[in-house]
């Protein structure tokens, strides 16, 4: 009877037992399917590390999606990192010995301590062929750990690409923002000057007229204050120019305008401007007998008005030629000079707001910014060519239709 008895408490004790092993390992189960989801949708690269570098687990497989091979992947091999790659294995490549990122585990495995904010530009291979690549920045971190009594390094290694390019882009926008700042100091301390100049000469002269001048001279004095007038009325132009530009409001009118009329208008512009027996020669050079374009006739005129004047103000004597040519789909329009040139290093700056040519020249370093940008609106393009002490040409092109 004792016997029956222990036998059934055995076996319902089995039973018992059997039941809960049975739920601890559906449990277990359950518990390594969770953690491995939560494991493979962190936001980040895992990988666990030997101190050989191997990489025996990781939440992903490639950057390609590729599965790693049967032989645990080296930690560059895993990312597929250029160097690594190309040398066949990470660690390997003349390259790798200055990876900080080996560094930092060799530091880990060293003193047991974790590492984390590692930033790293790395370049990837994104195909199996190693014919696609991808430039990126990573955030690395590293944390020592024993599993089953043997050193290990999780890696943790983050995408921070987006990050970085944004933090590129506010770099370079604060360094615009300081640049603006500084040139527009240059501007008002130098627009105060450039003011005052013509201002000063107009007030002068109109009380040296008071006084009832011989007509030689009363002519002169006319003369010098209808010049710094239209200095004066250019420099203004200039400013409002440049304000609706930056504002986004400056207006283009677009219609038929026949070119050797804008030109010759301009040229007889310019010619009465000049004193008497000025040594500097202005000349249109026609070449087509009518031509047609259609765009802005104010606009136009004012780019080529703004490379005149520069070209007759550093022009001392000989001569400023200016024309146009059709060249394919384009309009070419050229001023050139026989004056002074400028200097290699300087012509890169010269299209640059508040910069000038020449520091002893009037004006206030704002006109061929804004040429430029009139001639990028329309679709065109501008430029100069020049050789110190034989002169300069600018030149700017329009989109151009052919006649019909």
């Amino acid at each position: 009877m004792l016997y029956v008895i222990g036998t059934g408490v055995l076996a319902a004790f089995c039973v018992l037992l059997a039941v809960r092993i049975c739920y601890q390992r559906r449990y277990i189960r359950t518990s390594d399917r969770i953690n491995d989801c939560i494991f493979r949708n962190v936001a980040a690269y895992l990988l666990l590390i030997d101190p050989d570098f191997n990489v025996l687990q990781t939440n992903y497989r490639s950057t390609t999606g590729t599965a790693p091979k049967a032989a645990p992947p080296k930690v560059g091999n895993q990312l597929r990192c250029k160097n690594g790659e190309d040398a066949g294995v990470c660690g390997t490549h003349e390259l790798c010995a200055d990876c900080p990122v080996r560094a930092a585990i060799t530091g880990v495995f060293r003193t047991k301590k974790g590492f984390s904010g590692l930033e790293v530009p790395m370049v990837l291979y994104t195909s199996d062929d190693h014919t696609e690549t991808v430039d990126c920045d990573v955030s690395v971190a590293g944390n020592f750990l024993t599993v089953a009594g043997q050193p290990r390094v999780v890696l943790t290694v983050s995408d921070i690409s987006a990050q970085k390019r944004t933090q590129r882009e506010l770099e370079k926008a604060r360094v615009r923002a300081e640049e603006s700042d500084r040139m527009k100091s240059r501007f008002l301390a130098n627009m105060s000057h450039e003011l005052r100049t013509p201002l000063n000469a107009i007030i002068g002269f109109s009380e040296l007229l008071m006084d009832d001048p011989a007509p030689t001279e009363k002519q002169e004095y006319m003369r010098i204050i209808r010049s710094n007038g239209e200095v004066l009325m250019q420099q203004l132009s200039d400013i409002l120019d440049l304000s609706k530009i930056e504002a986004g409001t400056l207006g283009y009118e677009y219609s038929d305008v026949e070119l050797n009329a804008v030109m010759e208008e301009l040229e007889g512009g310019f010619r009465m401007r000049q004193p008497e027996n000025s040594p500097v020669r202005i000349t249109f050079h026609r070449k087509y007998p009518v031509r047609y374009i259609r765009t802005d006739r104010k606009r136009l005129i004012q780019v080529i008005a703004n490379l005149l004047s520069n070209a007759v103000k550093f022009t001392s004597e000989g001569s400023v030629d200016f024309g146009f040519e059709i060249r394919g789909g384009e309009l070419y329009v050229y001023v050139a000079d026989t004056g002074a040139g400028i200097p290699e290093e300087h012509r890169g700056q010269l299209f640059q707001r508040f910069v000038k040519a020449g520091s002893f020249r009037q004006g206030i370093g704002i006109g061929l910014a804004i040429s430029k940008s009139i001639v990028e609106t329309m679709g065109g393009r501008i430029g100069v060519e020049s050789r110190p002490g034989k002169g300069s040409t600018f030149w700017f092109t329009l989109p151009c239709k052919p006649e019909q």
